[in-house]
């Protein structure tokens, strides 16, 4: 499932580039191309003559984005990296998870994904100078490391600890000590949802929804500008039991109805079922099913981010390694001799 998704839409060649030919090939085809993405461990190109300052040699006009579990520099460049290794060392799983539990790791790939996200930042800015300076700027790298990437997303916990000495722990789903009224609620009949509102017009919305007229004058006093943070947190405690209580005397559907009416923010905390079936997501064209040769019909996630003047399409899922090594390098001018020789060889 994972390979059919992340990969498609690509084209499946392969290439030894540890072979001298798979090398030359290589450098042949770099010319063509805007943007190279590699995550070998630091030092691995270079070993095979396919560094930065070889590619240029070679005419490349390139970003090079270099995505490695502790980036190319430093103590730990030569560490072998995964995204679970950069979501401890990023300090997340430490703050992800109950207060009295253990920290969470992220059931999905997190960090990989978030450095991806870096480094198309990357590749994009770099591309655009390029483009201001006439489209010359040789080979310009951009180096990503997985810790670094999910670090710089978790915005205070260096700011608190050099300020306070104050090391952040674990908060769970509530985060009244932020001074943010958010928190899961489960339903009478068994749903799950949660509230999230930061200032005292929003907290008032979710309040009018849950029914919570006692804690209103409180709100409407200026409780939240109160310049003793505990009187903050104790009311904002007031809130989350009562949303707790509210929650489970109410099925699901009259929750919601309750909350939307108020303005509230509120959210379903959604299954894979739930995203499938959600006119939303159908709307936005989120949910999209392609003909697989392997498995028929295939769904998964649509284009983001959206781009209305122009036609989104999945061209297909991910295919087999390789399969289209015959057309690719027939473009490139190689006989099928020669590319029959280049796989019993083993350079692609």
């Amino acid at each position: 499932m994972w390979w059919k998704v992340v990969q498609r839409g690509k084209k499946h060649i392969t290439l030894n580039l540890s072979k001298p030919q798979g090398r030359e090939i290589f450098l042949r085809m770099i010319k063509d191309f805007d943007v190279l993405v590699e995550n070998f461990r630091p030092g691995t190109l270079e070993k095979w003559g396919l560094g930065p300052e070889d590619l240029e040699r070679a005419g490349a006009n390139l970003a090079m984005v270099r995505i490695s579990g502790y980036g190319q520099t430093g103590p730990y460049r030569s560490r072998p990296g995964f995204g679970t290794a950069a979501e401890a060392m990023s300090g997340f799983a430490h703050l992800n998870g109950f207060p009295d539990g253990p920290p969470i790791f992220p059931s999905t790939t997190l960090a990989d994904g978030v450095a991806s996200l870096w480094g198309v930042i990357g590749a994009l800015s770099s591309s655009l100078a390029s483009t201001r300076l006439g489209g010359t700027r040789g080979v310009e790298v951009i180096d990503v490391a997985l810790f670094e990437s999910l670090f710089r997303i978790v915005p205070t916990q260096l700011s608190t600890y050099q300020q306070f000495g104050e090391i952040q722990n674990r908060p769970g789903n509530y985060l009244g000590s932020h001074g943010v009224l958010r928190n899961t609620y489960g339903s009478r009949d068994g749903r799950y949802f949660i509230v999230a509102a930061v200032g005292p017009v929003a907290i008032r919305r979710i309040l009018v929804g849950a029914k919570a007229d006692h804690l209103l004058p409180v709100l409407d006093q200026g409780v939240m500008h109160n310049p003793n943070t505990e009187t903050v947190y104790e009311f904002l405690s007031q809130c989350d039991q009562h949303l707790t209580r509210w929650a489970v005397q109410h099925d699901y559907e009259q929750l919601i109805s309750d909350l939307d009416a108020a303005g509230a923010v509120f959210s379903p905390v959604y299954t894979a079922e739930d995203i499938y079936n959600d006119p939303q997501y159908r709307a936005r064209d989120d949910v999209v099913t392609v003909n697989d040769p392997d498995l028929g019909t295939f769904t998964m996630q649509g284009i983001v981010p959206k781009f209305p003047q122009r036609e989104h399409a999945i061209r297909h899922a991910g295919g087999r390694q390789g399969q289209d090594n015959q057309v690719f390098y027939g473009e490139m001018g190689y006989s099928s001799v020669q590319i029959g020789a280049m796989q019993r060889e083993g350079v692609i």
